[in-house]
């Protein structure tokens, strides 16, 4: 089912925005695990103690400011912009534009293309995450050697993928369900974003936590990943969320009607 010569299609059409973002990602990772040392910490710590409401979460250590600050902002907005530009771009958009008739005219079936995309789709969000890990772990021990607990970083990075797989999941199965790319957008964007805006809200006030039970950002629990708690089920359900996404795509593909 899969095809290397599209593979290899999609790596170049793909390769702009894939440097942009994972570039992006590794220097925010790199700049997050220089500049604050556990000194500078205690400042913003104490400067921000008075304050009514803490947009800083946790920062008493460098692994909690990473995980609440990096991991639940940066590499969740990129990676979720990155996914909703792929996903659109990888079914949607090319029957939208027509290309789709091209790719179908040759040898390959519905199902090596969409087979093929996801490899892709899942392959380069790997890659990203790999970089972020590589990066973070080289300039955590090149500046602050020993400050990094490596086990509690690679699983927040794990983590952080197995989320944003879902989310990849979620973009995908909607451009493969629609012809129209604006359709797709709507769809796979607005779930996007809604799960990232009732994240945000639900830790606002306590009268909003009843929204943490409609977004699947908190399945990526990153304090139970610091304080060693439980949170293999919530990543497993990420995990098996993708699988389910992704075949769903492939079926809808493989038996829509398509305009080309």
């Amino acid at each position: 089912m899969f095809n290397m010569t599209l593979f290899t299609h999609f790596i170049k059409s793909n390769i702009k925005v894939f440097s942009i973002i994972a570039g992006v990602l590794s220097l925010l990772i790199g700049i997050v695990m220089s500049v604050f040392t556990p000194d500078t910490m205690h400042e913003i710590a104490q400067a921000s103690k008075d304050a009514p409401v803490n947009p800083l979460g946790d920062i008493s250590t460098l692994i909690a400011f990473v995980a609440n600050q990096y991991f639940g902002n940066f590499a969740l907005i990129f990676a979720m912009i990155y996914s909703v530009i792929i996903g659109n771009k990888m079914i949607a958009d090319q029957v939208d534009k027509g290309s789709m008739a091209y790719h179908l005219s040759t040898p390959i079936t519905r199902t090596q293309y969409t087979f093929t995309s996801i490899i892709y789709f899942v392959s380069s969000l790997v890659v990203m995450f790999a970089l972020v890990f590589v990066v973070g772990y080289g300039v955590a021990e090149l500046v602050q050697p020993g400050e990094l607990p490596v086990e509690t970083f690679f699983m927040l990075t794990l983590g952080s993928l197995l989320l944003n797989l879902a989310v990849s999941g979620i973009t995908f199965f909607a451009s493969c369900l629609f012809n129209r790319s604006s359709h797709s957008l709507a769809l796979g964007a607005g779930l996007t974003v809604f799960f990232f805006a009732t994240n945000m809200l639900s830790g606002m006030n306590e009268s909003l936590e009843i929204l943490k039970n409609v977004t699947i950002i908190t399945l990526f629990d990153s304090n139970a990943i610091i304080q060693s708690g439980s949170y293999g089920a919530q990543l497993i359900i990420l995990l098996g969320l993708t699988l389910l996404l992704y075949l769903m795509g492939i079926a809808v593909f493989k038996r829509k009607d398509l305009a080309l």
